[in-house]
Parts: structure tokens; C-alpha cells; sequence
């Protein structure tokens, strides 16, 4: 790799290095558009366990591969990850529900991320109107009532809102003009994720949890079907010491569900947090009425510590 980088990037770029104790490639494309969106990277894990990014336009490089670089280090930092432990049979299906969690997941790392390149100095001026200018490249003009593009124009323009920290003079009037019903819809859920700061692994996973149970309200309130993230996508939990020493069945309701488990297909059991309701965990129970009921009761007696690390289920420990 010969393109020289600014210095707070090539920072990133060994920071990530060390972390992840593996290389790091990073292969830039030849397409320049001129304006950025965050689908203009992405990154490969290869068989030897060395990354590659690939940054597909080099219209804003410093940008873009700080910000892919920034989401390989929030995972390696302990921020909580969503993950897609059932399915409800149907593959496409899943695949829709599986994007849009990913896009509201995104939404609230960006918080987290665009505060780090605000810092780091590397969203000045001339990224935000890249930014804007991707926006409203990418983004479809409304039709006058939600269409199927409705969840990714909402998105879109969300996402938007958390990248200018809720600073509308730049875009206001053109997104009313052009998406109405998109960015009445944007703002009623930025509100959500703006309500509480967002700093930590514990307040990322409350954000997530929140815009989850915000946006089947919304997708209801404009006729589209709801997705139920609540139950089908597991987000690893965070507990603090105390939390750790909990029985399972103070901080959880293990639910039967009708989704099945995707490796092995077997019927799921989903962990409900009492407090929050959202899926962290999912099990399978053993056959026979007494096995299952057996294992069930030492699963609740069982402290929240005892029973991940028996189970070998991801969650961090708040600090």
C-alpha cells in the first residue's frame, strides 16, 4: 500500500492493526463520484486472518476508510453486536428483516463514529457536502404515498440527521420538498436515538433497543408490515458486575418461540430482558418433557455469569 493517508487515518489504520493482531489491506478503487455514502467500503476477513478494506470510491479516501476502520474497532472494543441466530423459514424474508436491523444498528454505531471523526478532524466542510450531494444522488424523490423504497428513504434520511447531529439549515427545505413523509419519519425517530447520549457499549445497546421498539410503530403508523426485531434479532447484552451475580431468572423470560434456530433448525428459545424485552440470547432445549423442564429450572437458578460462559453466549461487561 503506497497512498499516504492523513496522519489521524494511518493512526487508525495501526491502532486496528494492533488490536485485531492481524494486516491490514486496504485496496482502493478507481471510481470517484464525487460525493460519499457509507456503502463505499467494506471489509474481508481472508483464510490466513489478515482484513482487507476495500474502498471502492476514492472520492473522500480519508473519510471513508476512517470510518470503515472505526466500525472494525468498535467491534474489537467491546461494543455490543447484533446477530442473526433464527429464521422465520423463509430466506428472502429474512434477508429484508436481517438489512433493515443492520441499517438501524448502523444508525447508532454512526453516532459513536461521527463523534471519533469530528474529533479526529476529518468531517470539515467540504465531507459534509459530499455527504448531502450522496443523499440526493442516491435517494429516489418520494411518491405521494410510502412505496417500497419508504424504509430505505427513512433510513437514508435518519442516518443523515445523526451525521449532522440534528442541524438541518443545510437540508430542511430540499428534504420536505422531496421526501415529505420520509423525513417527517426520519426526524420522529432521530428523536429516539438523540433522546439519551450515546457513548458507551451500555448506551449503544440502549439506543439499539430503543429505535428498535420505535420503528414498528412507524412502519404501522405508514401501512408497511412490522419486523418484530425485538424477538428476531439477538443483540449481546451488557451487565455490569452486579448485574453478573443476578439469577438468570431475574433478568431474563425465556420465551418459546415459532422461529427456529438457523444452524440445525431446531425449535428456539428466545432470552427476553424483563426490563428492556429484547432478544440476547437464544437456546435450544433438550427432548423429553422432564430433560427440558430439568434443564430449564437449573437454567434460571443459574447466575447471569454462570450461565453465559456454560452456554458460550457473547455479552459485554459494562464498566
Amino acid at each position: 500500500m503506497t497512498e499516504k493517508f492523513a496522519p489521524a487515518v494511518t493512526a487508525l489504520l495501526d491502532e486496528a492493526q494492533e488490536l485485531v493482531g492481524q494486516e491490514i489491506h486496504v485496496e482502493l478503487g478507481t471510481k470517484k463520484v464525487g460525493y460519499i455514502r457509507h456503502g463505499q467500503s467494506r471489509q474481508v476477513e481472508n483464510e490466513d486472518g489478515s482484513i482487507t478494506i476495500f474502498v471502492t470510491d476514492i472520492t473522500n479516501v480519508d473519510y471513508t476508510l476512517s470510518h470503515e476502520l472505526l466500525h472494525l474497532l468498535m467491534a474489537h472494543h467491546g461494543y455490543p453486536q447484533i446477530r442473526f441466530n433464527l429464521t422465520t423459514g423463509k430466506e428472502m424474508f429474512d434477508r429484508q428483516l436481517w438489512a433493515t436491523a443492520i441499517e438501524l444498528y448502523n444508525v447508532v454505531s454512526h453516532v459513536i463514529i461521527g463523534a471519533q471523526q469530528q474529533e479526529l478532524q476529518l468531517v470539515d466542510q467540504v465531507a459534509q457536502e459530499q455527504y448531502l450531494a450522496g443523499i440526493l444522488a442516491e435517494v429516489p424523490v418520494e411518491e405521494d404515498k410510502p412505496d417500497r423504497l419508504a424504509v430505505f428513504r427513512t433510513l437514508a434520511l435518519l442516518d443523515t440527521l445523526v451525521f449532522y447531529h440534528g442541524e438541518t439549515k443545510l437540508f430542511s427545505r430540499q428534504f420536505k420538498e422531496k421526501y415529505p413523509l420520509s423525513y417527517y419519519g426520519a426526524q420522529r425517530l432521530y428523536k429516539i436515538v438523540a433522546a439519551k447520549p450515546v457513548d458507551s457499549p451500555f448506551t449503544m445497546r440502549r439506543a439499539v433497543v430503543n429505535l428498535f421498539a420505535a420503528f414498528d410503530p412507524w412502519l404501522e403508523s405508514v401501512g408497511l408490515a412490522t419486523t418484530n426485531h425485538n424477538q428476531l434479532i439477538t443483540l449481546d447484552g451488557v451487565f455490569s458486575a452486579r448485574q453478573q451475580r443476578l439469577q438468570v431468572r431475574q433478568v431474563f423470560t425465556i420465551l418459546h418461540s415459532e422461529l427456529t434456530v438457523r444452524k440445525g433448525d431446531q425449535s428456539a428459545y428466545i432470552g427476553i430482558g424483563k426490563t428492556d424485552h429484547q432478544n440476547a440470547f437464544i437456546l435450544t432445549a433438550p427432548a423429553g418433557k422432564q430433560q427440558s423442564a430439568d434443564f430449564f429450572k437449573h437454567v434460571y437458578s443459574q447466575s447471569i455469569q454462570e450461565f453465559m460462559r456454560e452456554q458460550q453466549i457473547p455479552f459485554v461487561e459494562r464498566k
